[in-house]
């Protein structure tokens, strides 16, 4: 690869990309925003799992976490900073990530700079493979801990497993994974006609899916049926954790019981970046294959995907909110978590979004599990739904592609109607 070394004003109209990413930005000028929003949820997904990594910290810190480093790379890529300068230099330096390319060269279109970061990435992940781009990805990280390192730590809420009170009721909650029965029939027994449908303007048209692929690890599986809210209702007194907490002399105060909270969020923030980086993936190849998207409506339908009413239909449809045997949990989701959707009730906006946001937790733990444990088979698992699903609509819909064909012809609700209603 010839490098280009030449100084280089890094702004909106003089920054550099490879020659071959160049020409493919010629070719067709949409794939642009694609390559951005790839790159965009590849970072968001892989910090996400490497701060799990490098730090005992819980789900919603490492949210807190993912959104400072992409608030770090907004404000940082400017004319001129020091973070810019670097990171053009790695680029043109680092033959081994772009060793298919003849040269690095300058262009003349408007790209933001923070876009400009993502484009590189998704570019990567595009043309070449997640080798590079994790490459790529780790040089921002590490420029990113040199600047916040010690803020993270100080803030981190890291799990102190030293308390006795907290190892106790780890401990405790250890045994009900153990012991806890799952349903293995209701979740993995074969069902050939299992399916979501859509709105009634689609003929509740059915879209059948695929079966759930199984969890190996039983702890994993346990905590994937497991909401991060279960942790207040396992403190019902009739329950045998609560029981036996009251046995040992602890209270009930939900409080002193966030450490159960901080364990169970991690899979449905992993499941949530998860989906969305592999919903822009398959996007794109529809559009390859032909499906005409301008630029909004790309974007409409990958928020489309990613509501959390595709996600209650998929985790009804596999019975994940009901995957634990356990009586006391199953009434009190039922009765009050989600009890409009439990008796087919029609929703004002604050219980639909509540109700949905509940039960959309319970596919993206599932997936973010099966990610952990079987990557490959995540992939070609929600790939397989998403392919089924995009099938019917894009056979179904008319080719305008219009918002109130994919929000209220398909989800059965305009996604910013304030009195919006919807049955499950």
């Amino acid at each position: 690869m010839n490098n280009y070394r030449a100084h280089v004003s890094y702004n909106r109209t003089k920054i550099i990309i490879p020659s071959q990413l160049e020409t493919l930005l010629q070719s067709d000028s949409s794939k642009k925003n694609h390559l951005v929003s790839l790159g965009a949820d590849f970072v968001k997904l892989t910090s996400y799992q490497r701060f799990r990594e490098l730090l005992n910290i819980d789900g919603s810190f490492l949210k807190t976490v993912v959104s400072d480093i992409s608030s770090f790379i907004k404000r940082e890529m400017s004319d001129g900073s020091e973070t810019c300068e670097r990171f053009a230099l790695f680029l043109t330096s680092n033959s081994s990530i772009f060793e298919q390319e003849e040269m690095l060269t300058k262009t003349t279109r408007q790209i933001r700079l923070k876009d400009w970061v993502y484009m590189i990435i998704g570019y990567l992940l595009h043309s070449y493979s997640e080798h590079e781009a994790h490459n790529c990805l780790d040089y921002l990280i590490k420029i990113y801990l040199n600047s916040r390192k010690d803020q993270l730590l100080n803030s981190s809420g890291s799990i102190d497993l030293t308390d006795t009170r907290d190892k106790f009721v780890l401990d405790t909650f250890n045994q009900y994974i153990n012991e806890v029965p799952i349903k293995y029939e209701l979740l993995f027994g074969k069902n050939p006609g299992k399916h979501i449908s859509f709105h009634e303007d689609l003929g509740y048209r059915k879209v059948f899916l695929p079966e759930l692929p199984m969890l190996k690890d039983r702890e994993l599986l346990v905590t994937a049926l497991m909401h991060k809210e279960f942790y207040r209702i396992i403190l019902d007194p009739r329950h045998d954790f609560a029981q036996t907490m009251v046995r040992a002399g602890y209270d009930l105060n939900p409080k002193e019981y966030q450490i159960i909270r901080k364990r169970m969020s991690f899979l449905d923030g992993l499941g949530d970046f998860f989906l969305a980086h592999e919903t822009t993936k398959i996007i794109f190849e529809l559009h390859k294959d032909g499906l005409q998207l301008n630029n909004g409506a790309y974007k409409l339908l990958r928020t489309m995907l990613a509501t959390n009413t595709f996600m209650t239909k998929l985790a009804i449809a596999y019975n994940l909110h009901v995957g634990l045997d356990d009586p006391i949990v199953n009434e009190r989701v039922a009765n009050e978590w989600i009890p409009c959707i439990s008796l087919g009730k029609e929703m004002k906006k604050s219980n639909r979004i509540y109700e949905e946001e509940f039960l959309g937790d319970f596919f993206e733990a599932y997936i973010a599990a099966l990610l952990i444990e079987q990557p490959e088979v995540a992939k070609t698992f929600i790939k397989d739904i998403y392919g089924r699903l995009l099938k019917v609509i894009t056979e179904t819909l008319p080719p305008d592609l219009t918002y109130n064909s994919w929000s209220t012809n398909v989800l059965g609700r305009n996604i910013h109607s304030s009195s919006a209603k919807v049955v499950i």
